[in-house]
């Protein structure tokens, strides 16, 4: 993520670790998830964009949960034989957004692995669109996340929903 990039990611509240500190564990995690060579056909992690990161609780010095918001362009390639999102399009936005969540709670994690993951089909995306991927990791242990998550079309209607926990070492 270039510099003017991270400057426009929106941090909400105050939280015990700096905002630079934030946007860069969520970088590291997307930049790793890249690096990692899977051949992904849909979606290109790369067009995740994150637009927010807030913190959702903290103790001592650490946060214990945070909400991300990306915004992702649907494009012909992501897209089924009726011309909206394919499922595994979700699932991968999904999983990724989860496992980036996750890094930013608990910094330093790695070799983070989704454990489990369901998804809701509410409604389709057409090609085109502009979604909001909103994660949520709710919990961190010393091994396991929590997190939820939802996508939501450019009106703010509720299209697909997520449950997932990932383990992950430090």
């Amino acid at each position: 993520m270039t510099a003017a990039a991270a400057a426009a990611v929106v941090v909400t509240t105050q939280s015990v670790v700096s905002d630079a500190e934030l946007v860069r564990r969520a970088d590291q995690c997307q930049k790793e998830q890249l690096a990692a060579g899977v051949k992904l056909t849909t979606p290109p992690i790369s067009r995740l964009k994150l637009q927010m990161i807030e913190p959702t609780g903290s103790k001592g010095d650490r946060i214990t949960g945070v909400r991300l918001v990306f915004s992702f362009k649907v494009e012909p390639s992501d897209c089924n034989t009726w011309g909206t999102i394919h499922g595994g399009c979700v699932f991968t936005m999904c999983n990724v957004a989860g496992k980036i969540a996750t890094a930013v709670v608990a910094g330093g994690a790695r070799n983070i692995v989704s454990t489990d993951l369901t998804t809701n089909y509410l409604s389709g995306v057409p090609v085109g669109s502009t979604v909001s991927v909103e994660m949520e990791c709710l919990r961190t242990t010393k091994a396991i996340g929590f997190l939820r998550g939802s996508i939501k079309d450019a009106k703010g209607d509720l299209c697909y929903v997520c449950v997932q926990n990932v383990s992950f070492e430090l």
